[in-house]
C-alpha cells in the first residue's frame, strides 16, 4: 500500500525509502524541484498561491487574535520578572519580534490546514532536533531563523502535528549533520547579538557638555551635519548615541519556561497554536537575559527624561534602545518618534508585521508623504538626502531584483518566493528581450551571502537559473553608479528601490504578478495611474514589449505629459522629495514637540 509522506525542506533523509511525497514549497533556491529522486511521485504544494487568497477578514481575525495573546503574553512576563510594567512598555520590547513571530506561524498554520484538508493525514518525517537548539537569543537572530529551511521545517512539522494531531506518528529521523549546520549558523550569526563598540572621543565628550539632552536623535539616517543642524533647530546640544553594548547568550531556563502560562482556552485555531509555542519559542533576551539587559541600560541610562526620543532604524530589532527608550516613554514625560526608513509602507492589502509595529508603538510616525488619517502619521518626505539620477543616454538595461527566499515571513511580500511566479517571470522577461537588447542587461540580485543571510537567492545562482543569458551584478559598486551606467532600469518588487527611483527620475519600468503583489484600496488608485503611464505592467511580456518601444529614445516616453504626472502623484504621496530632508524632518519634530 502507498503511503505518502509530508516533506517540509530540501534535507534528502526525509524522503528516504519513500516512493510518495507531498512537499511545501519545493521548488529551492537553484529555482529547481528539491525531491529530484525519480523513484518518488512528488505533489508540490506552492505557499504563495494559497496564503494570497487570504481574504481581508481572515487577516484582520488574525490581527485581532494576535492582539489577545499578546496582551496575555505581556502580564505572563511581568509575572515571571515581578514586575509591573504596562502594556506599552512590553509592546515596545516584546511587540516586534511578537508581530513577526505570530504573521509567521499564521502562514505556516495556514498552509498546514490546506494540506490537511487536500491530502489528508500525512505520514510526517521529522529531524530530531529540539526546540532548545532552535530557540532565539534576540529578535534579530528569530528573524534570520525565521527565513532558514531548518527553522521552516520544524514549525510547519509543529503546525501539521497540530492541525492532524499526529504527533505520535512522526518518524523521527536522526542526522547530526543538520544539527551541526544548525549551530554553526547561528554561531556565525552571533546569536543576533550585537558587536560590542567602543565609545568615540567625540561622543563621550558630547555626553559630557549634554548629560541630559531634551531631545534625542539616535539611529537617524542623516550625515553627522544634518544632524547638527537638526539638533539646532530642536534648539538642543548635538548628541552621538550608541546602543551596542556587550550582551550574552543565556543558559535556557526550562523550569522557568514550563511554567509560562498564557494558554487560556480558545476556539480558534490560530489562537491555541500560537499559545502553545510561545513557551518555546520567546528569545531568551526577554526571559532568561532580560535582567542582564535591565542592567546594560540602566548603566547607559540619562538622569532626566527627555521631552522626545526619534529613532529611524533602532526600533525593529536594536534590544538595549528598545528597554532604554521604553523607560522613559513609561513615565508619560517622552513622546516616541519613528521615521519611516525604507519602501512598502502603506501599499500592501496585507501590512507587514515591521508597519504595524511601529505604527502600534510610536507616538508619531514621520512617512515619505503618505497619511492613513490618523493622528499618529505625519506625511513629510524620503528622510534621507538623494541626488537626481542621470541615466547613460546609450547605456543598457539594468534589472533589479528583490530578496528572494523560500520561506516567506510577510504575507505582503508573496511575490519574490522562489515557488512563486517570480523566478518564471523573471527568466520570461529576459528571453524576450531581443539580442541586442539582451547584450547590454545586467541583473542585479538583492545581497545575500553564506554567513548573514544564506537564506537568499544569491547571484551566482540567478547566473544559472538564467542560464549565462545575462550579466550579474555582484554588488561590488552602489546601486546609484550602476543605474547611471544604464539607460533605463526594471524593478521587479515593491519595495524601497521603487520609490527612490521614481523620486530620483530615473527611468523604470515595474513590473510583478498582482496575484502575489495585492495592494491596499488607497495605493491601488495611484499606482493604477502608473499602469496608464506604462510604468508598471503585471507580465513580464507587457513589460519586455513596452521596453523594446522606447529602447531607442527612453527620454520621450519618461518625460511625456501622462508619465509625468504619473511620478509626480506618485511622489507626492509615497516619495516627496526634499532638498533639505533633515530640516524638514526636525521642523515636523519642533511643531509636534
Amino acid at each position: 500500500m502507498k503511503q505518502t509522506h509530508l516533506v517540509t525542506g530540501p534535507f534528502p533523509e526525509l524522503w528516504r525509502n519513500v516512493n510518495s511525497v507531498v512537499v511545501i514549497d519545493g521548488v529551492g533556491l537553484d529555482g529547481q524541484v528539491f525531491v529530484d529522486d525519480q523513484n518518488v511521485e512528488v505533489t508540490l504544494i506552492k505557499s504563495p498561491e494559497i496564503l494570497s487568497e487570504i481574504t481581508d477578514d481572515e487577516f484582520d481575525a488574525f490581527e485581532s487574535s494576535s492582539e489577545l495573546v499578546f496582551q496575555d503574553l505581556a502580564n505572563e512576563l511581568n509575572r515571571l520578572h515581578g514586575t509591573t510594567f504596562p502594556l506599552r512598555y512590553w509592546r515596545i520590547v516584546v511587540g516586534a519580534w511578537f508581530q513577526q513571530f505570530a504573521q509567521v506561524v499564521h502562514m505556516r498554520l495556514k498552509i498546514a490546514v490546506y494540506v490537511f484538508e487536500t491530502h489528508g493525514a500525512l505520514k510526517v518525517a521529522k529531524l530530531d532536533l529540539t526546540w532548545q537548539e532552535l530557540l532565539p537569543v534576540t529578535h534579530d537572530e528569530a528573524s534570520l531563523l525565521f527565513a532558514t529551511d531548518i527553522w521552516n521545517h520544524y514549525i510547519y512539522v509543529e503546525a501539521f502535528n497540530f492541525v492532524a494531531k499526529s504527533v505520535a506518528e512522526n518518524i523521527l529521523v536522526s542526522s547530526s549533520e543538520r544539527n551541526k549546520e544548525l549551530l554553526e549558523y547561528r554561531q556565525n550569526i552571533n546569536f543576533g547579538l550585537p558587536s560590542p563598540q567602543a565609545k568615540l572621543k567625540l561622543e563621550t565628550l558630547l555626553a559630557k557638555i549634554s548629560p541630559n539632552p531634551k531631545v534625542v536623535l539616535a539611529g537617524v539616517v542623516q550625515s553627522k551635519l544634518a544632524l547638527v543642524v537638526m539638533h539646532l533647530r530642536l534648539r538642543s546640544l548635538p548628541r552621538l548615541w550608541r546602543f551596542s553594548s556587550k550582551l550574552n547568550a543565556h543558559a535556557i531556563d526550562e523550569v522557568a519556561r514550563q511554567k509560562f502560562d498564557i494558554s487560556k482556552s480558545s476556539a480558534v485555531r490560530f489562537e491555541k497554536f500560537l499559545r502553545e509555542l510561545l513557551a518555546t519559542n520567546l528569545p531568551t533576551i526577554y526571559l532568561e537575559g532580560f535582567k542582564e539587559l535591565q542592567n546594560i541600560v540602566s548603566e547607559s541610562q540619562i538622569k532626566r527624561h527627555p521631552k522626545l526620543i526619534f529613532t529611524n532604524t533602532l526600533l525593529h530589532r536594536n534590544e538595549q534602545f528598545k528597554v532604554w527608550s521604553a523607560e522613559h516613554v513609561i513615565s508619560g514625560a517622552t513622546k516616541l518618534v519613528s521615521g519611516q526608513h525604507g519602501g512598502g509602507y502603506a501599499v500592501k492589502r496585507c501590512k507587514s508585521w515591521a508597519e504595524n509595529y511601529e505604527i502600534s508603538t510610536v507616538d508619531r510616525f514621520i512617512s515619505w508623504g503618505w497619511s492613513d488619517g490618523s493622528k499618529i502619521v505625519m506625511p513629510t518626505c524620503v528622510q534621507t538626502y538623494h541626488v537626481k539620477l542621470k541615466p547613460t543616454s546609450n547605456g543598457g538595461l539594468l534589472i533589479v531584483l528583490g530578496p528572494i527566499t523560500r520561506n516567506s515571513d510577510i504575507y505582503g511580500i508573496l511575490g519574490v518566493q522562489s515557488n512563486s511566479t517570480y523566478l518564471d517571470n523573471v527568466k520570461k522577461l529576459v528571453t524576450l528581450l531581443p539580442q541586442n537588447i539582451r547584450n547590454q542587461t545586467i541583473i542585479r540580485p538583492k545581497s545575500a551571502s553564506s554567513v548573514g543571510k544564506p537564506a537568499r537567492v544569491s547571484g551566482q545562482q540567478i547566473f544559472e537559473i538564467l542560464g549565462g543569458a545575462v550579466e550579474v551584478d555582484f554588488g561590488s559598486i552602489g546601486l546609484n553608479q550602476t543605474l547611471c551606467r544604464n539607460r533605463i532600469s526594471i524593478v521587479t518588487y515593491n519595495e524601497t528601490t521603487l520609490p527612490n527611483n521614481v523620486m530620483a527620475g530615473y527611468p523604470t519600468i515595474i513590473f510583478w504578478d498582482p496575484k502575489h503583489e495585492q495592494l491596499n484600496l488607497r495605493a491601488s488608485k495611484f499606482y493604477e495611474q502608473l499602469l496608464v503611464a506604462k510604468i508598471l505592467h503585471h507580465s513580464p511580456e507587457s513589460a519586455a514589449r513596452h521596453l523594446v518601444d522606447i529602447w531607442e529614445n527612453v527620454d520621450v516616453w519618461w518625460t511625456s505629459k501622462v508619465v509625468l504626472q504619473a511620478r509626480e502623484t506618485f511622489c507626492e504621496n509615497f516619495a516627496r522629495h526634499s532638498k533639505f530632508p533633515a530640516l524638514v524632518v526636525a521642523n515636523a519634530l519642533a511643531d509636534y514637540r
